[in-house]
């Protein structure tokens, strides 16, 4: 069974929808707003139906309605009208989303008269699941509902989960992918912690994972297929170069494919130090000489959305002359998580039979 992505959504600073990142990215323009410091890349400004749900009063979180509206698009371009409801799932994940609602709720049962005495409305916001659980309900997705939070990974997090879903039975489809807005709070956070990058951005990126056989069944053409995700955690700091060795090596070796079939790899470390000298240091080791995109330059940091971002990156870079070889995806992030994909271009991907 191949379990493939036929469907891409993005939003991201270069406009609402996947063609204006498509056309963005391959042009290379810049996205930093002028005149702001430190420098960042925004998104237009959300507006229309699918960014400002009807549910107006619940989706107060901006990420949420970032996130939800990008589901909204690609269903808009994907007809899954054949696939029973309780056969769409959705997998979503951030690293800090609801960071704002849930900042407010514990700020105010702190400076109130009572600890009581907050703004019962950002309650639901502020709890993890809430994105993926509001997509859910606006869109019927009555499969598995499933939330996750691994930092920088986050995308290939959420693409693992969805693969294994499909994989075991549990839907026909699922809709998966990861977002990260831009917040006051957020830049504060990661200025304070020393990890603020050159440019921060902001996104979505959200994809269609089913089977190679219900995609050619519903006419819907293969943009990649994952033929391994891996990840793993370092709990010290100097960590993180031995295991995303591990985590890179191991993709490759479940793929099935040797550091010579990799064309091209997608990189994700944060600001330039220490853990981009790591990743740095293992594509040299494992595969040396091998072009490497960097999302952060084009789009920003866009820290829990950014290996989502190099998934959209790496299918888009690949467009209608796929390379010969595969393409690597990896990520690192400073708190300890690590994570790789191996990506086969949709041309590449054997049609199935029957």
């Amino acid at each position: 069974m191949n379990v493939v992505i036929s469907g891409l959504a993005v939003v991201s600073p270069y406009g609402l929808g996947t063609g204006p990142f498509t056309a963005g990215w391959r042009a290379g323009r810049p996205t930093a707003a002028p005149g702001e410091d430190p420098p960042v890349a925004r998104l237009p400004e959300l507006a229309g139906d699918d960014f400002t749900p009807n549910r107006r009063v619940r989706l107060k979180e901006r990420s949420s309605a970032l996130a939800v509206g990008t589901v909204g698009a690609l269903l808009a371009a994907y007809d899954l009208g054949d696939v029973p409801a309780a056969r769409r799932g959705v997998v979503l994940g951030s690293a800090l989303a609801s960071l704002d609602s849930y900042l407010a709720v514990s700020g105010g049962s702190l400076a109130g008269a009572k600890p009581h005495f907050i703004d019962h409305n950002l309650m639901p916001p502020g709890i993890m699941n809430y994105t993926s659980s509001q997509a859910a309900i606006r869109f019927d997705l009555r499969g598995p509902n499933v939330t996750v939070t691994s930092g920088r990974a986050t995308g290939l997090t959420a693409l693992g989960c969805a693969r294994r879903l499909v994989a075991a039975g549990r839907a026909d489809v699922v809709l998966a992918g990861a977002f990260e807005a831009l917040s006051p709070r957020r830049l504060r956070l990661e200025t304070a912690a020393d990890r603020a990058p050159a440019l921060t951005g902001e996104g979505c990126c959200v994809f269609l994972v089913e089977t190679a056989e219900s995609a050619e069944r519903a006419g819907r053409r293969v943009l990649a297929a994952p033929l391994a995700l891996t990840a793993g955690f370092f709990p010290e700091p100097d960590g993180g170069r031995a295991a995303l060795h591990r985590a890179v090596t191991r993709a490759l070796r479940q793929a099935g494919v040797t550091a010579g079939d990799v064309a091209t790899v997608v990189r994700g470390a944060a600001a330039p130090g220490r853990y981009a000298d790591d990743e740095t240091a293992v594509l040299t080791d494992v595969v040396p000489g091998v072009p490497v995109l960097d999302p952060a330059t084009r789009v920003g940091d866009t820290y829990g959305a950014s290996a989502a971002f190099g998934v959209a990156a790496a299918i888009v870079e690949a467009g209608a002359e796929p390379p010969a070889g595969v393409t690597l995806v990896t990520s690192i992030d400073p708190d300890g998580q690590v994570a790789c994909a191996v990506l086969a271009p949709g041309a590449r991907v054997p049609t199935p039979v029957g």
